[in-house]
């Protein structure tokens, strides 16, 4: 969880924005002239597997990561599915 706080700035000086209610998902964007981070937490999700919402975050065919479990996907139709033993992904873009 540190290190992904260390990577991605829009962690802790990013703009907050709720993506839906339950489970628990939200985005955080960052941006400093040319330099954008983007990135989608979800919480309290559960275990196994989970489709997450990320909203107009990620585009369609966008690959990502889960840095938490380490697995990664294919954005699309707005969501992301993750098979993992854990209740929260940190979502970026790869």
């Amino acid at each position: 969880l540190g290190q992904f706080r260390k990577n991605h700035p829009a962690v802790g000086a990013g703009i907050h924005k709720e993506i839906s209610n339950k489970p628990y998902v939200f985005s955080r964007t960052y941006s400093k002239g040319k330099y954008i981070d983007l990135v989608v937490i979800g919480l309290e999700l559960n275990k196994g597997k989970k489709e997450i919402p990320v909203g107009t975050i990620f585009k369609n065919g966008t690959k990502v990561k889960d840095t938490y479990s380490g697995k990664t996907a294919t954005i699309s139709k707005g969501k992301v599915t993750i098979d993992s033993d854990f209740d929260m992904v940190l979502i970026e873009k790869l």
